[in-house]
C-alpha cells in the first residue's frame, strides 16, 4: 500500500500545519505501522512538515531498511527518547506534538532534555487515531480478507478440540494457519498478531492443560 501510506502521511502533515505543530513523535506500533509499513517491535517515529524519521535499535534496522520507502531510518545509541530528542534540535523543531496517552512523563521528560529548552512540547491525543478513523477502499478489503481468514481459522480449530487435547497445542495451530495463509502473500507480523486474537479467547474454553 505505498500509495496509501503517502497518502496517510501528507494528511497528517496537513494536520501538523492545521495544529501550528513542526513535528509530532510517534510512539504506537500501530500508528507507525499505519503510517510507514514498519513492523518492528521498537521504535519512536517522528513526522515532521516535509519528512519522516524512524529510530530504532540494531536489530531492526535491516528490516526496517527492508520494509520502509521514503523513509529514513537511524539507529538509536543513547536510547530511543534521548536520540529523539536529539534529532529534533537536529531538525529545529520548535513545537513538537505528542499523545499524553502514549508517552510517559519519564519519557517527555528524555526528549525535552534532549531537545533542549528552544523546543515546546504541547500535548495533542489522537493526531493519527483520527486518520485511522477513516477507512479507504483497501484499507476496508484488507479488513474483509483478515475476517475470513480468521473465521476459517477458528472453524478448523474447533474442529480440534477434544479431550486430551492441550490449549498450546491449538494455539500453535492456530498461529501455524495465520502465517501459512498471509506470509506467502506479505512478510507482515500481522498475522503474528492476528494468531494471538483467537488464543485470548480459547483461553476461556475449558481445555486440558
Amino acid at each position: 500500500m505505498p500509495n496509501s501510506r503517502a497518502r496517510r502521511t501528507q494528511e497528517l502533515q496537513q494536520l501538523l500545519r492545521s495544529e501550528s505543530l513542526d513535528a509530532v513523535v510517534i510512539t504506537n506500533p500501530p500508528d507507525w505501522y499505519y503510517l510507514t509499513g514498519f513492523t518492528g517491535e521498537a521504535g519512536l517515529l517522528i513526522v515532521s512538515r516535509r519528512h519522516l524519521t524512524l529510530l530504532t535499535d540494531g536489530r531492526f534496522t535491516v528490516q526496517a531498511a527492508e520494509e520502509l520507502r521514503g523513509v529514513t531510518v537511524v539507529e538509536q545509541k543513547e536510547g530511543l527518547y534521548r536520540s529523539g530528542g536529539q534529532l529534533l534540535k537536529n531538525l529545529r523543531a520548535r513545537k513538537v506534538g505528542f499523545d499524553p496517552n502514549q508517552v510517559t512523563v519519564a519519557h517527555c521528560q528524555l526528549l525535552k532534555t534532549a531537545a533542549g529548552r528552544a523546543t515546546e512540547f504541547k500535548q495533542i491525543a489522537g493526531l493519527v487515531a483520527r486518520l485511522r478513523a477513516r477507512k479507504d477502499p483497501a484499507e476496508l478489503a484488507q479488513m474483509r480478507k483478515a475476517a475470513l481468514l480468521a473465521s476459517e481459522v477458528v472453524e478448523s480449530a474447533i474442529a480440534m478440540l477434544k479431550p486430551g487435547v492441550a490449549e498450546f497445542e491449538i494455539a500453535a495451530e492456530i498461529e501455524y494457519q495465520m502465517r501459512s495463509a498471509v506470509l506467502p502473500e506479505r512478510r507482515l507480523k500481522a498475522s503474528w498478531r492476528l494468531a494471538r486474537a483467537p488464543r485470548f479467547h480459547m483461553r476461556g474454553l475449558p481445555l486440558s492443560a
